[in-house]
């Protein structure tokens, strides 16, 4: 199967295997003390944009302004955890379809679609080589020798 069919597969699978947050949310948290203990209650967020600065919400260094969306409640309710996989789903589904548009640009651009694994820098090709070349050098010098005594052999049977 094309890779860019199994990331679409891979996709649908998800969207199918339950509810996915919606882009912009995250989950929020408050923490509060009562009689000595801390109790952590947790809300669904939404971006909103800046109405007072609107000039900020181009600014990288804009802070957005947040929204409760939904309460979510403590940390083993229900809500919470449904909530917490519907955002990993939504964040997964969001990475594999900024890898597709990697996939479809590289084909636009005519660039192979498997990336090519960093060549080896030239000096330790070289000494591979060098290597290789001892190693044959030994090989050559052992064969030699064998062949000096097989022939010294026979000539000393032929005397």
């Amino acid at each position: 199967m094309p890779p860019e069919l199994a990331i679409k597969a891979r996709i649908a699978q998800i969207k199918a295997s339950g509810p996915v947050a919606d882009p912009n949310t995250w989950i929020g948290y408050s923490t509060i003390t009562k009689k000595g203990k801390k109790y952590t209650y947790y809300r669904l967020m939404k971006a909103v944009p800046n109405k007072k600065k609107p000039e900020l919400d181009n600014s990288p260094k804009s802070k957005v302004k947040g929204k409760m969306a939904q309460y979510l409640g403590s940390e083993d309710s229900q809500a919470y955890k449904k909530m917490k996989e519907a955002i990993a789903r939504r964040n997964e589904i969001q990475r594999l379809e900024r890898k597709l548009q990697e996939m479809e640009k590289a084909v636009s651009e005519g660039q192979p679609l498997i990336k090519q694994q960093k060549q080896p820098s030239l000096t330790i090709l070289v000494k591979e080589l060098m290597k290789q070349v001892e190693s044959l050098q030994v090989e050559f010098r052992a064969k030699i020798e064998s062949l000096e005594k097989e022939f010294r052999q026979q000539l000393s049977t032929v005397h």
